[in-house]
């Protein structure tokens, strides 16, 4: 534990003094305006909560997979992952409390969200259950956290890590609902997105945001929850094979 606090400490300093990590907030209010106008010019209000959260998920998401795979990465590249490895200190729980430190300092765009869609298009957001948002805004986001570490076992058997971070993104948040209603996509397609945590996670806030009524909400987080821990131990599990499977081969260290 004493391990993963200092790497979470050691993220955080990292993070503040490190522009590439702010160029990913910087496009939020981009992206706010973009979802605004696109949903001002087709007149549909009722969408209203989905270009807000969008962003704001995507920021969070995109945070978490871009630095599961970097600290992975520069491990590699700065010659640092032997020694993580011959420690008797977990270096999945590093991973996790390092990805853990950023998605955190992520949830900064929520504030950015909202200032900009006020800012631009005089848009205010009156939330029906603001403490239950919060709530549910930690579980996606640790949730968010946990899948990010399978997509970070597979950087170390990758030298194409980059290309493969990039082309798992997108899917994950279009069949999380992120972009439009589940329910607009191809029937067919819906089941998988189920399979996504983020479906479920952009439901419930939703549901935080708009409805007088939390029913339903308890399916919701209990799907965040399961889904979550499923893909947390999957990733524990993931990085340990990989790790022992390239310590044995002797590709630990090639970047």
């Amino acid at each position: 534990m004493r391990a993963a606090g200092s790497a979470f400490r050691m993220q955080l300093a990292l993070a503040w003094r490190t522009p590439n990590y702010w160029m990913t907030q910087a496009t939020t209010p981009i992206q706010v305006v973009l979802f605004l106008s696109v949903i001002d010019a087709f007149d549909r209000p009722d969408l209203l909560a989905y270009g807000l959260l969008a962003p704001a998920l995507m920021t969070m998401w995109s945070t978490a997979v871009w630095t599961g795979g970097s600290v992975i990465r520069n491990d590699r590249f700065g010659g640092v992952i032997e020694l993580h490895v011959a420690s008797p200190t977990s270096y999945w729980g590093i991973v996790v409390a390092r990805v853990a430190a950023v998605v955190l300092l992520s949830l900064l765009v929520i504030p950015v969200t909202l200032v900009t869609a006020w800012v631009t298009y005089s848009v205010t957001v009156d939330v029906q259950h603001p403490f239950l948002l919060a709530g549910v805004m930690l579980m996606v986001g640790a949730a968010i956290v946990a899948t990010s570490t399978v997509l970070s076992a597979f950087t170390i058997l990758s030298r194409a890590a980059i290309t493969f971070q990039s082309s798992a993104s997108y899917p994950i948040l279009l069949l999380g609902g992120v972009f439009v209603p589940l329910a607009l996509l191809p029937a067919w397609v819906q089941p998988f997105g189920r399979l996504v945590f983020l479906s479920w996670g952009s439901d419930a806030l939703r549901t935080t945001i708009l409805e007088p009524g939390v029913s339903g909400l308890g399916l919701d987080v209990g799907m965040i929850v399961l889904l979550g821990t499923l893909t947390l131990v999957a990733g524990y599990r993931l990085v340990r094979v990989i790790l022992r499977r390239v310590r044995i081969s002797g590709e630990i260290g090639v970047a």
